[in-house]
């Protein structure tokens, strides 16, 4: 029994850990995929602090308790896990396509079948620790839980290799999945064509020009992306001096928006990535915002801004350069 509930139950506190630190650490503090997941609600900041301290606190619980309090824990993850698989189910229905926010900016995932998966599994391993916990305590009087486990005796010495290999596999996977979302260094040119509304024109932002780009690529309802325009609203005349600014947004469940979502920067230019080749140019993914750094001769310089976090590093790295003396 140990060796069937125990890794199962150290996998899934540690998904309901990554996740709170995710959130906790993007600067939207996961408010973001509120809107994703198209879920009202009043007050947004609120909201997402108390799911962090929800998720923090099962991750804790099931770790941390035995007996009938391990059971309320299972229990709690099993409500979650089946809670985040309605609303995911339901915002693919509507015909969301964006990243869900679920780990805040680490490991985005964008609303659709592979995602719906992922989380039929976790309700699977959730409802598995819980019948087991439950049942045990029930019908055999017997408790269960991760410190009892560990204090069996020479048994522990199992579960510590376990838990060792368990971390191996989480930083496997891990690293797989931060390497699969890496956006490529080199594109090819022609293929960043978007669609400028104020000058009714069509611009290709990768094609060589006078001077260089800074893109910055936003979704609707996006908390992070706010998050970095307004970054780049302070730093506006920094910026602007060395590079022309665009601000493209992606369009959502196929409906082509005439105007921008966010408040834009006084000297951004607002364009919309209609047929998706920006995005297919430069490789990326359901994360929002990304910013890049587009040369006069329109070679990409330096990697790809992914998340709110690095998009306002960027954007201070062009303002330090602009505040730079002149030699």
């Amino acid at each position: 029994m140990t060796a069937f509930y125990v890794p199962l139950v150290l996998f899934l506190a540690a998904v309901f850990a990554v996740s709170a630190i995710g959130k906790l650490r993007s600067s939207d503090r996961g408010r973001a995929g509120f809107d994703a997941l198209r879920i009202p609600v009043t007050n947004p900041n609120a909201a997402a602090a108390a799911l962090i301290l929800v998720e923090a606190g099962v991750a804790v619980a099931l770790v941390a308790t035995t007996d009938w309090l391990f059971v309320a824990a299972s229990a709690s993850a099993l409500v979650l896990t089946c809670a985040l698989l309605v609303v995911v189910v339901r915002a693919h229905r509507l015909g969301v396509n964006e990243d869900c926010g679920c780990f805040g900016d680490w490991l985005p995932a964008a609303i659709g079948p592979r995602l719906i998966a992922r989380n039929v599994v976790l309700v699977m391993i959730a409802a598995g620790i819980f019948l087991t916990a439950a049942i045990t305590q029930w019908l055999l009087g017997a408790p269960l839980g991760v410190p009892l486990a560990f204090a069996e005796g020479p048994g522990s010495v199992t579960m510590l290799g376990a838990l060792v290999a368990l971390l191996l596999i989480a930083l496997a996977t891990w690293s797989t999945a931060r390497a699969s979302i890496e956006a490529p260094t080199h594109f090819s040119h022609g293929g960043g064509a978007v669609v400028v509304p104020a000058q009714t024109a069509i611009v290709d932002v990768l094609a060589p020009s006078a001077r260089a780009r800074l893109i910055v690529v936003v979704s609707p309802g996006c908390h992070a992306c706010a998050s970095a325009l307004a970054r780049l609203h302070e730093a506006d005349a920094q910026v602007v001096s060395l590079a022309d600014v665009y601000v493209v947004q992606k369009v959502v469940h196929g409906q082509l928006a005439a105007g921008p979502d966010h408040q834009l920067p006084p000297s951004a230019r607002f364009a919309i990535d209609v047929g998706g080749s920006l995005g297919a140019a430069l490789g990326l993914g359901v994360a929002r915002p990304v910013a890049v750094l587009i040369g006069a001769d329109g070679s990409q310089a330096g990697p790809i801004a992914m998340g709110s976090d690095e998009a306002i590093a960027l954007i201070d790295s062009i303002v330090a350069l602009a505040e730079t003396p002149s030699a």
